[in-house]
């Protein structure tokens, strides 16, 4: 199967992880507000979702884009008012632009107890999930969306590991965290890229686990961290009653097998 050209806009976390580790067809670039300094696999420009001016910057020829970035404003009125500013301007300076993969987040599922899937009906019960669902609502008026939901993103350098040996806070909800290693994150984005008639795909891993629950496991077994690390836990009865809330998976693995199935093997 030939791989179509894409164009990364963001080169964070996730964007450079899909720029450095993966191939893309001829004339991919990549974009971001600062550009690497150093040699990137893909030409690189400077490119700001936020400021029109550097929107003439994209490219013209034909390729699925990629966005990796989050909203730019935390007002639903004023980020829904900036991106069909966006959108129309890319649907009349832009049209061969027609594809997105956004990446959004698995907050947009209400943090209750319940399973959810990416075909479940809801809606939002916090104010940053209500944002991202109403982006992704906004970015399939102009483009042929796509969605992929991540858990926590983590890899190296941004770990529970790093926060261990840093000395900072692990927090003691109850409540499950689903997380995605970076690398099988971006192997999920290529996924969308490579099949366009998968409209919505959630990105966990096998083992929603409580932070705490990980960081105890973590200090027993990676040969940096020791239990004096992890301090003894403060129960208090908010952090035992944290909502039970399950994000599915199934679609995933059912197109991918994860490098990393759960954060054991992706934090040793």
């Amino acid at each position: 199967m030939s791989v179509p050209s894409v164009g990364i806009l963001g080169l964070g976390f996730l964007g450079n992880t899909l720029m450095r580790n993966l191939d893309w067809g001829a004339d991919s670039w990549g974009a971001s507000r600062r550009p690497p300094e150093d040699e990137p696999l893909l030409p690189c420009l400077r490119w700001d979702w936020g400021d029109p001016e550097t929107w003439e910057a994209l490219p013209a020829h034909a390729g699925a884009l990629i966005l990796t970035v989050p909203p730019v404003s935390r007002s639903i009125q004023t980020e829904q008012e900036r991106l069909n500013t966006w959108g129309a301007w890319m649907r009349k300076h832009r049209p061969q632009h027609s594809r997105l993969v956004y990446v959004s987040t698995t907050g947009v599922y209400p943090r209750k107890n319940g399973s959810w899937s990416e075909a479940s009906e809801f809606v939002p019960d916090n104010d940053s999930g209500a944002l991202r669902l109403m982006t992704e609502q906004q970015l399939s008026s102009w483009f042929a969306l796509q969605v992929v939901r991540p858990g926590g993103i983590y890899g190296p350098g941004r770990n529970l590991v790093e926060r261990l040996l840093s000395g900072r806070g692990i927090p003691e909800s109850n409540s499950p965290t689903h997380r995605i290693h970076v690398h099988d994150l971006a192997k999920a984005v290529r996924l969308l890229v490579l099949n366009p008639g998968i409209r919505c795909l959630n990105a966990v891993d096998q083992e929603a686990c409580a932070s705490w629950d990980a960081a105890q496991w973590l200090v027993h077994h990676h040969p940096q961290l020791h239990p004096g690390m992890l301090p003894e836990r403060q129960v208090t009865q908010s952090a035992m009653q944290a909502p039970q809330r399950r994000i599915e998976n199934a679609l995933l693995t059912q197109h991918l097998a994860l490098r990393y199935p759960t954060f054991r093997e992706g934090m040793l």
